[in-house]
C-alpha cells in the first residue's frame, strides 16, 4: 500500500511540474542550455552518479566523465541512476530540470535533430554508442523474452491503428507512463506468401493489454490484407 501511495504522489508531483513547464522548441532549449550529452550511469560516489559521456553536442566543460547529484525518487528535479543511458540537458553544478528534454535514451526521438542543429557534435565512445543505437533500433522485449528483428521473421499488429506494420513504423516510446509493449499472439504462422516465427500485438499504453480471442483474430487477419 505504501509503495502504491508513493508512486501516486510521485506521478502527481511530476504531472504538476510538467503542467508548469514552459513550452520551448528544441532550438530554443538548445540555445538556453549550457551542456547537452548522451551519458551512461556507471557508479555511485557519495551522493552523486558518475556518468560516462558517450556523445556530446554542447558543453566545453564536459569531459570523459560527469558527476550529477542523485535526486530522491520524489523530487522536483530529474533523477539519474547507474546502468541506464540518458540524453541530458543541464547546467554545470546544477540539478537537471524536469522541464528539459532530458530523458532515458530509449525515449529520445530528437537525437538526429540535435545532429542537425549542432553539427560539431563528437562521439567519445564509438563501440558503446553503436551498441546503444543497435539495441534501440532492433531489440525489443515481450514478457521476459528478448527479440532481435534482424534475427527472426516477425509480424507486428499495431493495436492503435488496427494494422500490421513494419518494426520501424511502429509507434515510438515517449514516456515511462506509456511504454511500447509487445505481446506474443502466435508462433510459426504461415500465409500463402510468408512464414513468421512470431506474430506480436503492439500497444502503447500504461495498462496491460488483455489478449482476447477477438484480438488474436484481428492480429492474424491483418497478415492476409
Amino acid at each position: 500500500m505504501r509503495l502504491v501511495l508513493l508512486l501516486f504522489v510521485s506521478l502527481f508531483t511530476i504531472s504538476t511540474i510538467r503542467a508548469q513547464c514552459e513550452d520551448l522548441s528544441l532550438k530554443e532549449e538548445v540555445a538556453m542550455t549550457e551542456n547537452i550529452a548522451l551519458m551512461r550511469g556507471v557508479e555511485i560516489k557519495n551522493d552523486s552518479v558518475v556518468l560516462e559521456v558517450v556523445k556530446k553536442w554542447k558543453g566545453d566543460s564536459v569531459g570523459e566523465f560527469v558527476k550529477i547529484k542523485q535526486e530522491p525518487v520524489i523530487s522536483e528535479y530529474y533523477r539519474v541512476d547507474t546502468g541506464r543511458t540518458y540524453l541530458i540537458f543541464w547546467f554545470k553544478g546544477l540539478s537537471i530540470d524536469r522541464c528539459s528534454r532530458s530523458s532515458e535514451f530509449r525515449f529520445v526521438h530528437f537525437e538526429y535533430q540535435l545532429d542537425e542543429l549542432l553539427k560539431d557534435y563528437s562521439i567519445s565512445n564509438v563501440p558503446l554508442y553503436d551498441t546503444l543505437l543497435y539495441r534501440k533500433r532492433n531489440v525489443f522485449e515481450a514478457g521476459e523474452q528478448e527479440f532481435d528483428v534482424t534475427k527472426g521473421k516477425y509480424a507486428f499488429y499495431d493495436v492503435g491503428s488496427g494494422e500490421q506494420k513494419a518494426f520501424g513504423d511502429l509507434p515510438v516510446e515517449i514516456s515511462y507512463f506509456y511504454p511500447r509493449r509487445f505481446y506474443i499472439i502466435d508462433k510459426n504462422v504461415e500465409t500463402a506468401t510468408k512464414k513468421y516465427d512470431v506474430v506480436f500485438a503492439v500497444s502503447r499504453d500504461h495498462k496491460e493489454l488483455i489478449i482476447s480471442k477477438e484480438l488474436k483474430k484481428k492480429a492474424l487477419q491483418s497478415l492476409f490484407k
